[in-house]
């Protein structure tokens, strides 16, 4: 069946190669429209000064008079997060809004048009604060409030829409047919509020939007049961992994709220993936901004995830195009005993006539896996869209004789925090330096030491930014589909070469410190609740695995000695208790004290509790047996279950040996090689993260 498949695919890519002959430019489908024109000069602005952690760091006063006027843009300046960084992208029309304001003559930004002529720019992406008013049935269907009389079971909704630190903002309140004259009347609120979070992998550069019908129904239940809603485009992390900037502006639009309605009873987070990184890094980060989360599909911080999710594409790298043997990591449980994370006979590869054109084009038969894994269906294609300065997404924001003009990632995204190298890339935060992949799967002889020494050898690490190239990519004519040549973004990986060890990378001790200091990743430091929900995803290859729920439980354990503030519960796909977390969430932030019953869970299809329990989840017991946690790159080659290791402590290979961090496999046969392999030494993980600030180190 495989070689009826790659024969097939062969085919196509003989006729696809051809076409490509013709083709070489993007179509429209990979172009936003309106692009950014030309690129305003950064605005200096305000940055948090910041010695120990930014949790103990005092915001300035707010000296916007709130609230924002109707008809006119909120403040435009961040109070703490920096200045005004270009471009920026305009979203407007995806809600159906009018261009921005006009904001200067000289062709920054995108152009502003009436009647086909271009009246100005506008660089800022300004809209004026405006309502709006949505009438919900009792089916839940949702449409603009024409003055019609609302019928047992409808629902009126105000929406204030408009623009804090360049983002939107939403102000959802549920009202009254007689309260539509008003800006601030809310008799049927019960006074508390839903911040609500929203995930996705963004770089920065673009305004952003959330839909409000989106926004509405994602939180129907809630408002019809008398909550008010609030968000903004910029907690869509879509749009970005700056949360120094999304935390200044979740506070401003929060500052909106409370001029119009008042101080709510408690602020409750919602949201999942990058909106639970949101929820776990902004109750560490700023205390009274929110007072508890519930963190859909959730991870620790974006940062952490990287290490493993970078790793995939070198595997990728070595399995496909490396390694002596393909054969073998053509075995899906082969590539788990170095990935960790979940591996599936029942599903397909995704991409996989682009992997076959890359090999292809290298010379190589192909060789396809025996089904998937979650490090390839799940990660493929991140390396390109966070880690290569020239790359970023496929659709282009900008004209594209701006393109060279920005560094396209997310480090460049957050060079304000990390700093710069000396060719003005954002710093980094990836590394392997020492790092021996499959070190556990050696451990248990899994993994053979030749196999292990060949495979740590030849793996590499990621080009510096400099030397980083874009993806080599054809776009077919007439259905404009993408052909990636360059597979895993392997022109920008230093692999093995003539026999020689590949070398591998060590990122910026003191970006990294400063990523610590500025809360980009969670160390633990919170008492408030915060609920860990997701499905069970990993028979799915879905990213939102569920170890980073322990790795969060870990580190809230070394810093306070106890987890008593979280709780994990994981569902069978096929039922979500979301309702269940609410109504235990609002009775813990009402009382201001834990529930009896709020404890770990887990739930069946049909909605049932298969078990709950302070224990539930140790080894063995029932949901750790139903739902188990699995493993990434970083935990196969040994390093600790938190996940906070981006540059470890080294220890020479003879100390390693002699240490017995092989047994009970001998490695002394092996000592000349393994040396040539780690000249500087291998990880050292009984010592911390050697750029965490020691004042930050864990206390437990």
């Amino acid at each position: 069946m495989l070689r009826i498949l790659i024969l097939s695919l062969l085919l196509l890519l003989l006729a696809a190669l051809l076409l490509i002959q013709c083709s070489g430019t993007p179509g429209p489908r990979w172009r936003e429209p309106n692009p950014v024109q030309a690129i305003a000069p950064d605005q200096a602005g305000y940055s948090l000064a910041v010695t120990t952690h930014i949790r103990h760091s005092a915001r300035p006063a707010d000296p916007y008079p709130y609230p924002i006027p109707l008809g006119e843009p909120g403040p435009v300046m961040p109070l703490y997060s920096g200045g005004l960084r270009y471009p920026l992208y305009c979203d407007f029309s995806q809600q159906g809004l009018p261009p921005p304001l006009a904001d200067n003559p000289q062709g920054y930004g995108i152009a502003i048009t009436q009647q086909d002529n271009t009246v100005g720019y506008s660089k800022d992406c300004l809209h004026p604060a405006s309502q709006q008013y949505f009438y919900v049935n009792a089916a839940g269907s949702i449409s603009h409030y024409q003055q019609q009389p609302l019928m047992p079971g409808d629902i009126l909704l105000r929406l204030e829409l408009g623009t804090i630190n360049r983002f939107f903002y939403y102000l959802l309140m549920p009202v009254l047919p007689e309260e539509s004259a008003s800006r601030s009347s809310a008799k049927l609120w019960n006074g508390k509020l839903i911040y609500q979070f929203h995930g996705g992998v963004g770089i920065g550069y673009r305004q952003g939007y959330l839909r409000p019908e989106r926004l509405i129904s994602d939180r129907l239940a809630e408002l019809q049961a008398g909550f008010a809603v609030a968000s903004a485009s910029i907690n869509k992390t879509s749009y970005g992994y700056n949360f120094l900037l999304a935390e200044d502006t979740a506070s401003r639009v929060k500052r909106q709220f409370i001029s119009l309605y008042g101080q709510p009873l408690y602020t409750l987070g919602i949201g999942g993936s990058g909106g639970g990184i949101a929820q776990y890094l902004l109750l560490q980060n700023h205390p009274d901004l929110l007072d508890g989360g519930i963190a859909l599909y959730s991870y620790p911080d974006m940062l952490s995830q990287t290490l493993y999710a970078l790793d995939c594409d070198l595997l990728h790298n070595y399995y496909y195009f490396n390694a002596a043997d393909k054969t073998r990591w053509q075995q899906i449980s082969q590539r788990q005993l170095l990935e960790g994370l979940s591996v599936s006979a029942q599903h397909s590869l995704k991409f996989s006539q682009q992997v076959v054109l890359a090999q292809l084009g290298s010379g190589i038969r192909p060789t396809l896996p025996d089904g998937a894994t979650q490090c390839h269906n799940a990660w493929l294609g991140l390396s390109s869209l966070i880690h290569n300065p020239t790359q970023g997404k496929l659709k282009r924001l900008t004209t594209d004789p701006l393109l060279a003009q920005v560094n396209w990632s997310y480090w460049g995204d957050m060079a304000g925090i990390f700093g710069k190298d000396e060719h003005g890339f954002g710093h980094s935060l990836w590394g392997n330096s020492g790092v021996q992949y499959g070190l556990s799967a050696l451990i248990k002889g899994e993994l053979d030491a030749q196999d292990f020494i060949v495979l740590n050898a030849a793996i590499g690490s990621w080009r510096v930014q400099a030397d980083m190239r874009t993806e080599q990519i054809s776009y077919l004519p007439l259905v404009d589909v993408p052909l990636w040549h360059t597979a895993f973004g392997r022109q920008n990986i230093i692999s093995r070469n003539n026999n020689e060890t590949a070398p591998r990378f060590s990122a910026n001790i003191a970006a990294i410190a400063r990523a610590y200091r500025y809360g980009q990743l969670f160390l633990g430091m919170t008492e408030k609740p915060v609920l860990d929900l997701r499905h069970y995803l990993d028979p799915e290859l879905d990213m939102h695995h569920l170890e980073p729920s322990f790795a969060a439980r870990e580190r809230l354990q070394k810093r306070n000695g106890h987890t008593a503030n979280q709780l994990i519960w994981v569902s069978h796909p096929g039922y979500t208790p979301l309702t269940e977390a609410i109504a235990l969430m609002d009775q813990w932030l009402t009382r201001q004290e834990k529930p009896m019953q709020a404890s770990d869970r887990c739930f069946a299809a049909d909605g049932s509790v298969i078990a709950s329990g302070d224990h539930v989840w140790h080894s063995g017991e029932l949901c750790a047996a139903t739902y188990p946690p699995l493993s990434n790159s970083r935990r196969q080659a040994g390093a600790p279950e938190h996940g906070l290791m981006f540059s470890c402590a080294l220890i020479s290979v003879d100390q390693a040996i002699a240490r017995g961090d092989y047994q009970p496999q001998d490695m002394r046969p092996f000592a000349a090689q393994l040396k040539a392999v780690f000249p500087d030494g291998v990880c050292d993980y009984t010592r911390p993260d050697q750029a965490m600030p020691e004042d930050l180190a864990f206390t437990y």
